[in-house]
């Protein structure tokens, strides 16, 4: 009999420019959500996001296709809302 442990491992997607304009990258760990904008490849931000916007951020960031979304437009959304804060813990 084999068992395994089901764990929340970060999610982590890089994307080209034809993909996304805006996005270079992100990754989601727990709740916090880490971004490198293609404007400027070498910082990247930490935000907090709320739970219900994780899971909606997530869903986006798995399809091959982005759900048809801007993800530039659903983050700038996110922060607008209060859904997705900026944290000072983060960048590098």
């Amino acid at each position: 009999m084999t068992s395994f442990v089901i764990t929340n491992a970060p999610i982590y997607r890089t994307f080209t420019v034809d993909e996304s304009s805006a996005i270079h990258n992100i990754e989601i760990d727990g709740n916090f959500v880490e971004i490198i904008f293609q404007s400027n490849h070498e910082k990247a931000y930490l935000f907090e996001a709320t739970n219900r916007y994780k899971v909606y951020l997530t869903e986006i960031i798995k399809s091959p296709d982005l759900l048809g979304f801007s993800l530039g437009s659903v983050i700038a959304k996110g922060r607008k809302v209060g859904d997705l804060k900026y944290s000072e813990e983060g960048g590098y």
